[in-house]
């Protein structure tokens, strides 16, 4: 082998674990914002809210990632309300997201739904439970997305949050969108 040869594989070699090495930091530092979800960023003086986390990854890298509070919406508040005294409703586990921006407190749906679908319902701690879900590579071409929510129902249903705070894409077809929301109802 030549010396020209034998440095370029070395370089390789070294370019591959630069990026393991990038990656595992980047899992550990997404694993410590989850753990602090519900652990620093305070909710409210009712103890009772909701936290959004939102990481964007572009061929498994992560480009970026946020967490902050979001609104629980007036329909949503109803709903919780007859829930409790008189009157049932399904489970909030379908997590949407949108294009646009504008919604609030009084929305009830997102104001340009780009895709929905069911995530993974898991409970935190004695009053908290959090839904996942991540849109994997080939969802996109092109969107960005603005706005969420959280809702009893793949299609209409009641939206229990909404947040518009956020500003991701535009994604590409290899781009992967992770969300988790985090409600706590007390401490």
């Amino acid at each position: 082998m030549r010396k020209t040869e034998i440095a370029a594989g070395l370089v390789i070699v070294a370019l591959v674990f630069a990026t393991a090495g990038i990656i595992v930091f980047q899992q550990s530092e997404i694993n410590d914002l989850r753990q602090e979800i519900g652990e620093v960023i305070p909710f409210n003086s009712r103890d009772w809210g909701a936290t959004i986390y939102m990481a964007w990854y572009r061929s498994g890298v992560l480009l970026s990632e946020e967490a902050h509070h979001n609104v629980i919406t007036n329909a949503g508040r109803t709903a919780l309300r007859g829930h409790i005294g008189d009157t049932p409703v399904a489970v909030w586990d379908y997590i949407a997201i949108g294009t646009s921006t504008g919604g609030g407190v009084g929305s009830t749906t997102l104001q340009t739904e780009y895709d929905r679908d069911q995530g993974t319902y898991a409970t935190v701690g004695s009053y908290n439970f959090t839904i996942t879900f991540e849109w994997g590579p080939g969802n996109f071409s092109g969107q960005t997305i603005t706005e969420l929510g959280v809702f009893n129902a793949a299609a209409a249903g009641t939206m229990l949050n909404y947040d518009d705070s956020f500003s991701r894409g535009p994604l590409q077809s290899t781009d992967s969108l992770e969300v988790i929301v985090n409600f706590q109802v007390g401490s």
